[in-house]
């Protein structure tokens, strides 16, 4: 059933890619515009976001079949669920040892939702006015996210070229200035941020600490994991990265990808989210 599980939410991504639509280039302007869940108003995290941005639906609210019951809702007849992913652990046994335990692995299961537009009844509450901050305080806010990253690697903003290398542990990047705008610029910042949580002073993720070449399996998986970190980095922030990195060529190769390694976007999505919340100095939510 789980390796099922992955093969069909590969599948569901790499249908929007078929389509042109990256999910995770989505452009959220605000982060409060991320897929939630409309009762308990919590972001859905790892693989669901770009799950649920991979459809037609404007709305970022959600219901399970049950909780729009509970409040009185109604999914209209016809109307197709979305899939989102959980991970969970085996049912302990009352005598397990310590080394058991340790060996345990979660298992991936789902359960599906329903987005707001797909339901008669809802007594929505009104979205607040959003209003676009100025540059100097978007740029003093994803500064801020930065700082509070903790152990951070060196930063140089310089050069021509943005890049990590591990063995200085070393990002750097050119100044703000020659990109095209902010958002461009903290977009590229947040995918070298990303590499550099694979230091082995961090998260020690194999894709940056061992050697590997250039276009390999392994380049490709730790290049999806900035990629989807940075995503995760400009939502939060309200910066628009979906103008980087997706041309035609970059979409075959994520494509590729997905399709070598059913379990590649699930594992590249939570280890992407892990890399943010390293970033921004906060453990699991």
């Amino acid at each position: 059933m789980s390796g099922n599980l992955y093969e069909i939410v590969t599948l569901k991504i790499i249908e929007s890619l078929n389509r042109g639509v990256v999910p995770w280039k989505k452009p959220w302007h605000d982060s409060s515009k991320m897929p939630v869940n409309l009762v308990s108003n919590k972001p859905y995290r790892g693989v669901n976001p770009w799950l649920l941005s991979a459809g037609k639906f404007a709305d970022h609210r959600w219901l399970t079949f049950k909780q729009a019951q509970e409040i009185g809702a109604t999914v209209r007849t016809g109307e197709k669920s979305t899939m989102v992913v959980f991970w969970k652990f085996p049912e302990q046994k009352m005598k397990e040892t310590e080394e058991e335990l340790k060996v345990q692995t979660p298992v991936l299961r789902y359960y599906n939702v329903f987005n707001v537009e797909q339901i008669d009844g809802l007594s929505l509450p009104d979205e607040p006015e959003q209003h676009r901050l100025s540059d100097a305080d978007r740029i003093g806010r994803a500064e801020l996210f930065i700082d509070s990253m903790p152990n951070p690697p060196a930063i140089e903003e310089r050069g021509t070229e943005a890049w990590y290398l591990p063995s200085r542990d070393l990002v750097r990047i050119p100044q703000l200035s020659s990109f095209d705008s902010i958002d461009s610029f903290y977009a590229t910042k947040f995918h070298e941020l990303v590499h550099s949580t694979g230091h082995k002073d961090r998260l020690n993720r194999s894709g940056v600490m061992v050697s590997i070449h250039f276009g390999s399996e392994e380049y490709s998986r730790e290049e999806l994991v900035a990629e989807l970190g940075s995503a995760y980095c400009c939502s939060l922030l309200g910066l628009d990265g979906s103008h980087l990195e997706d041309s035609a060529s970059y979409i075959d190769g994520w494509l590729k990808s997905l399709k070598a390694d059913p379990k590649a976007i699930v594992i590249a999505s939570a280890q992407a989210q892990k890399a943010a919340d390293y970033i921004r100095g906060v453990s699991y939510l």
